[in-house]
């Protein structure tokens, strides 16, 4: 919920099994246990990051619905745990459906497999978890001196004003503080250039062109509205490339699944396929009971239940071909893609709109990590039907877990604040409100961040993150791009990514820990 990029949370699961079982297992089965608690736990970093992108939506659709739940935590918690069930199950029950397609037939490489498989295996694995464990403590330490905790003032200062606001010409220089949030370096070191680079562009243009051409060309628009305005062109940007672009792409995916062999490969006795398929379809009813009952309880019709099962299936089986290419999981703009035709063809309410961008989001998110899993478990030699327990019993826990968590989160740190800025969230609202009430919006304005969006693509620059860059707080945005600049000045990255992860798991936790005990 706080910044755009959720990590993959695998790699640092691996560093703290070996850490543990470092100690508590022996050999010649220590891989093979990492390989499942880490596969098993994963799905709850996937399904953390699918709710905390899409889910906050709601909050500025509707504050009056959000915050009746927020009342009611029993609801509130209700909600999150049935939709991340649901979700969760049918990324899972396409997982087991496309398996043999993906790791066998195609022998893709589902990098995060690869990559977690050699960070076990990695000979100095005791030396990667002691520099998890010097980052972890390290920063919790720091995190104490700097907050102090149950009447100890802590005295290392949170922040330092580096520039202080101003206005030349027609030129505004917001406030600029370096904040302290080992946090915020972790990520940008890991996401590095991807993230950096465009928030830069993002802060500079909020300065150099968002601000003066408000004050020279549109002064009679509110400065936050026009900043409101352009950032929706860019949105809708984004969403116009994402319709042109993504058709194709579940095109090929629709007559990939149409010749696909899901059942086994051609050397299966014909019995052996035909129990596999028995297989999925008995699954797949067992998973229609209950999200049939939770969509028809709030209020989609039968028809638009078959029009989200069907296009899920096939953005879940694209977003996961994609990812065990190159790794990473396009959610978005596959979510927007059904969210958008729905919201025209069945009307929905707010609440409809979330559930539907938060459902495909979370399956194709969670085929794809269960996926990443099974590749992790081919290479440790885990028994497949074992890593298939191993994975449902992490999604029953992730459910029950989830909604207390998002719960406490937003009840401690509230939406739209600096520790939970819900940026992607704020993005799919502009998106919903531009086509929503287009007509309200200055046409110029609009059209000025349309076309800012296109000129972004043609650099290569990613315009969504360069959003974050005019969207978040300017403290934030340093962050991470000072993160990021650091990675640049070490010649092996990956060498540092387990102290990091310590120094960001241990800002999360105290985080945390902080919330519950001031």
């Amino acid at each position: 919920m706080a910044i755009p990029i959720g990590p993959w949370i695998a790699p640092t699961l691996a560093l703290i099994g070996m850490l543990v079982f470092q100690f508590f297992s022996k050999n010649n089965s220590k891989v093979k246990k990492i390989a499942l608690a880490t596969s098993a736990g994963s799905i709850g970093g996937i399904l953390a990051t699918a709710f905390g992108f899409y889910f906050p939506t709601l909050y500025f659709l509707d504050n009056s619905v959000f915050n009746s739940w927020m009342n009611s935590p029993f609801s509130f918690v209700l909600f999150i745990g049935g939709l991340g069930l649901i979700s969760g199950w049918f990324g899972l029950w396409i997982a087991n459906v496309m398996e043999h397609k993906f790791l066998v037939q195609e022998n893709l490489p589902f990098p995060i497999g690869q990559l977690v498989y050699k960070t076990i295996m990695a000979q100095a694995q005791l030396h990667k978890a002691i520099e998890l464990v010097v980052g972890f403590f390290g920063t919790t330490v720091f995190c104490f001196f700097q907050d102090g905790l149950r009447g100890f003032a802590g005295f290392i200062p949170k922040s330092f004003l580096l520039v202080a606001p101003r206005l030349l010409y027609v030129f505004k220089i917001p406030k600029v503080s370096l904040d302290i949030w080992p946090m915020l370096w972790a990520l940008g070191f890991v996401t590095g250039h991807v993230i950096a680079l465009p928030l830069a562009v993002g802060v500079f243009a909020k300065m150099v062109l968002v601000s003066p051409a408000n004050l020279l060309l549109f002064p009679s628009i509110n400065p936050f509205e026009f900043t409101l305005t352009f950032s929706s062109g860019m949105v809708l940007f984004g969403a116009v490339f994402g319709f042109i672009s993504t058709p194709k792409s579940l095109w090929k995916a629709v007559k990939n699944i149409a010749r696909g062999d899901f059942r086994g490969s051609k050397r299966d006795s014909s019995a052996a396929a035909t129990q596999n398929l028995a297989a999925h379809l008995l699954e797949f009813v067992l998973f229609l009971v209950p999200t049939v009952a939770f969509l028809t309880y709030f209020g989609f019709s039968f028809v638009s239940q078959f029009y989200l099962l069907l296009f899920g299936f096939v953005c879940a089986y694209q977003i996961a071909q994609i990812a065990g290419k190159i790794g990473l999981a396009f959610m978005g703009r596959f979510a927007t893609f059904v969210m958008v035709p729905a919201m025209y063809l069945f009307g929905l309410d707010p609440t409809q709109i979330v559930v539907v961008t938060t459902f495909v989001g979370a399956a194709g998110g969670v085929a794809t990590d269960v996926l990443f899993g099974r590749k992790l478990g081919r290479l440790a030699n885990v028994l497949p039907r074992r890593m298939r327990w191993y994975q449902y019993f992490g999604l029953i826990i992730s459910c029950l877990c989830l909604g207390a968590v998002f719960w406490f989160l937003i009840n401690h740190f509230g939406l739209g604040s600096e520790e939970i800025f819900a940026y992607r969230a704020q993005n799919r609202w502009l998106l919903i409100r531009t086509l929503q009430n287009a007509r309200s919006f200055n046409f110029f304005v609009l059209s000025l961040g349309f076309l800012f969006g296109y000129a972004l693509k043609k650099l290569k620059i990613s315009p969504m993150l360069v959003l974050g860059g005019l969207f978040m707080p300017v403290n934030i945005s340093l962050g991470l791009v000072l993160g990021g600049c650091v990675a640049f000045l070490v010649k092996d990255k990956e060498r540092w990514f387990p102290f990091w992860s310590g120094v960001y798991a241990a800002n999360s936790v105290w985080m945390l820990l902080r919330a519950i005990l001031q």
